[in-house]
């Protein structure tokens, strides 16, 4: 409290601060610390190694530290170290759970052994949907994703295509040509729609581009390969279908999914997630047996059959209840 009665900012060290997700749930009346730069990136952040926090003089420490991802470089014995030099520091810790599965593992067990770190040590844990929140210990906050399109195309809601974007092949996503081949010859079979197939033009996506564009001649696919699109290309390419899908192999939570419903697409997700539950409309998001084309492409058939559907909700005042809920956790564990 200052001498005049206000308030003073809370300085918040979030990890990371620049991401399109922590600048939307950063409440307005609160300071997050600017990112590093590293090479032109945020990771690894420095505050994440214990030793760093050895140089900082107590004028210099942050109200709490906010956690989100970036950690995957760490073992377990330096998340121990992190949160040991924190609670010496007496820097409260909140973490929010993004991931319960990292998408860029496929053995999760030491992801799993540093998220129980973490947890035991959190003054406050906040995860995105309901289903998560059962699988965290007792008194996890459940806070949602908060919009993605916050400036969405004209066309929105009307779309007709079937897509699927597999920009640079992340490690969750399926790759293997068999996958889109039988999906799209089964969804063109029951809707007359090819499969838009979205890639990147790089090294990485090169075999699966080539594979699928063989098949282009029989109509069942468009494979359309391009470079990285801006916020908007992306968002009127993805307006112009009517359904989506998600090709994960493993993961939790989704932007993508926030983002197709902000642009009125149903979405056809995996059952290896929390993707169901983030949904604002049940009927807007169908579930298929994860890596499995002819679940997948059923899927898709049922929810280009029903027609997409517009976002159920207040955007709006979605993100104002995000902030205050932020703001609440925040105040409470710095004592503020």
């Amino acid at each position: 409290m200052r001498p005049d009665g206000g308030v003073d900012t809370l300085d918040v060290l979030s990890i990371p601060a620049g991401h399109v997700y922590t600048e939307a749930v950063r409440p307005l009346d609160v300071r997050y610390r600017p990112d590093p730069d590293i090479d032109g990136n945020w990771w690894p952040h420095p505050a994440l190694d214990a030793a760093w926090w050895h140089t900082r003089s107590d004028a210099d420490l942050p109200d709490l530290v906010h956690l989100h991802f970036g950690f995957d470089h760490l073992s377990v014995a330096d998340t121990r170290a992190l949160v040991e030099v924190l609670r010496d520091r007496g820097v409260p810790l909140v973490v929010t759970v993004h991931d319960l599965d990292n998408p860029h593992f496929v053995d999760q067990s030491e992801h799993h052994a540093k998220l129980h770190v973490l947890l035991d040590a959190a003054a406050a844990r906040i995860t995105l949907t309901d289903a998560a929140a059962t699988r965290l210990r007792p008194g996890a906050r459940i806070i949602p994703h908060p919009r993605v399109v916050t400036h969405p195309p004209q066309a929105t809601g009307t779309g007709t295509g079937i897509g699927v974007f597999l920009k640079s092949l992340r490690a969750n996503v399926i790759t293997d040509p068999v996958f889109y081949r039988i999906l799209a010859r089964t969804v063109h079979r029951a809707t007359g729609e090819p499969l838009r197939v979205h890639l990147h033009e790089d090294s990485r996506t090169a075999h699966l581009t080539h594979a699928l564009s063989r098949d282009q001649a029989a109509g069942f696919l468009d494979v359309r390969s391009h470079t990285p699109m801006s916020d908007d290309t992306l968002h009127a390419a993805v307006g112009r279908c009517a359904v989506v899908l998600l090709p994960y192999l493993r993961g939790t939570h989704s932007g993508w999914l926030e983002m197709c419903r902000d642009l009125g697409v149903d979405v056809a997700v995996p059952d290896c997630g929390m993707y169901v539950a983030q949904a604002d409309d049940p009927r807007g998001v169908e579930e298929y047996i994860t890596g499995d084309p002819l679940d997948a492409a059923r899927a898709l058939i049922h929810l280009h059959e029903q027609g997409p559907l517009p976002y159920t909700g207040d955007r709006d005042r979605q993100l104002e209840d995000i902030r205050q809920a932020h703001r609440e956790v925040y105040r409470e564990v710095s004592g503020r």
